[in-house]
């Protein structure tokens, strides 16, 4: 069921995916509040240049493999639990996006992230058949995110597989 935002568009389903990470609760959050975060585990993110940083009123952007960019502008700011932003790309696609930090037991934590997009007219039925890409998108991040906690490697591109809508697979000639 879709509620209404105070602006008056209708949010869709929320579509989330949660992260098992061998790592504290604070050491998540240092890793996601450092500004450009998004280049060392985003595994879709060809860049993510950073505007205005930290706290509430923090902008970036994200730039996708696919040339999708969204710009992310930060609505919350929770020190240490996690933030709430609205990603916007120039042809009006909008998402609200929440990233929340549980503690689990002893050295483990949880990466709990969630989209909610802006549904416009007729986009409802639209978004319900892109649900299930955005479910993989999130898995997909969850997963370099994990990764990049365990080895403190850098995520290179479709490391866990590609995504039509963010990154496409890279042609057999281009790859390394």
């Amino acid at each position: 069921m879709a509620i209404q935002n105070d602006e008056g568009s209708k949010l869709g389903e929320p579509i989330a995916h949660s992260q098992m990470v061998p790592t504290t609760k604070d050491a998540i959050w240092q890793i996601i509040s450092r500004p450009g975060n998004l280049n060392d585990f985003h595994p879709f993110c060809q860049s993510n240049p950073v505007e205005i940083w930290p706290g509430e009123g923090s902008r970036n952007r994200i730039y996708y493999y696919s040339g999708l960019v969204l710009t992310r502008d930060f609505i919350s700011w929770m020190d240490g639990v996690g933030y709430d932003l609205i990603a916007s790309s120039e042809d009006g696609m909008r998402f609200k996006v929440i990233w929340r930090i549980t503690s689990v037991e002893n050295d483990f934590s949880c990466l709990n992230l969630t989209i909610r997009p802006f549904l416009m007219q007729d986009s409802e039925r639209r978004m319900k058949q892109y649900s299930r890409l955005l479910g993989r998108y999130l898995e997909q991040v969850s997963q370099g995110f994990e990764f990049y906690v365990r080895t403190g490697e850098r995520v290179h591109r479709n490391q866990f597989g590609s995504h039509r809508l963010f990154s496409p697979p890279v042609p057999k000639e281009s790859r390394p």
